[in-house]
């Protein structure tokens, strides 16, 4: 415990870059104390360092096989777009897990993300809807939800969850975005612009509302000059 208590004192005086070399060094260190790796490997994830936290998540399992490092590993390899293994290992996890818990919701809505990901509709809301009746609440359960209803164009869904979700995450350019995709293909075009134009005035250099943007812009511009083409 004290060595883990002085790795963790250590790295906090450590630059970004001084900490990705010793987790990189870490990795090398086959002597390091599990505890001590397992915590490296969820701060790797926390950093961003998928292929550092995948290579430590690896080395715990060779040693002890655990459900943590089933889902660290899971997770590393999903960031990093490797969906059919990281989707081995969460249905590992779930072999593993006896009973309802937090950590049986992150692995059921971490599998719904890889289903709906892989366009596998049916799987992404059956892993969806186990995540939300062990925590019905969790707001980014309903984003993905949301985006789940807007791919399988089942619009009145995902305008519920995207509306719940607006609610308490006001400054979420991409929920504004979903929302007016979802309004453009209800057919409600005034609505759809203001929902587009509240998505870039926070995310101004969004790509896609851009050209979502140009295209509905010109669309309109082009019905407009339509309707002046008449003959006397």
């Amino acid at each position: 415990m004290e060595q883990l208590q002085n790795s963790v004192h250590h790295l906090e005086l450590q630059s970004p870059s001084e900490r990705l070399r010793f987790l990189s060094d870490l990795v090398k260190n086959k002597k390091v104390n599990a505890r001590i790796l397992e915590w490296a490997g969820f701060l790797a994830l926390e950093n961003e360092q998928w292929p550092i936290a995948e290579s430590i998540f690896s080395s715990l399992l060779e040693r002890r096989n655990k459900v943590m490092d089933l889902v660290g590993l899971a997770k590393a390899l999903r960031k990093q777009s490797r969906l059919d293994e990281s989707e081995e290992c969460y249905l590992a996890a779930l072999e593993k897990i006896n009973e309802p818990c937090s950590l049986l919701f992150i692995v059921y809505k971490a599998l719904g993300e890889i289903y709906l990901l892989k366009n596998n509709f049916p799987m992404a809301e059956e892993y969806y809807n186990k995540a939300s009746t062990l925590n019905p609440s969790c707001k980014s359960l309903i984003f993905h939800r949301a985006m789940m209803y807007l791919k399988e164009k089942n619009y009145t869904e995902a305008e519920k969850n995207f509306q719940i979700f607006i609610q308490s995450h006001l400054d979420s350019a991409k929920a504004w975005l979903g929302l007016a995709l979802v309004r453009k293909a209800l057919g409600d075009e005034e609505l759809a612009l203001a929902c587009l134009k509240r998505s870039l005035d926070l995310d101004p250099q969004n790509p896609k509302a851009l050209n979502l943007k140009q295209q509905w812009c010109k669309s309109l511009s082009d019905l407009f000059s339509n309707s002046l083409c008449f003959t006397a």
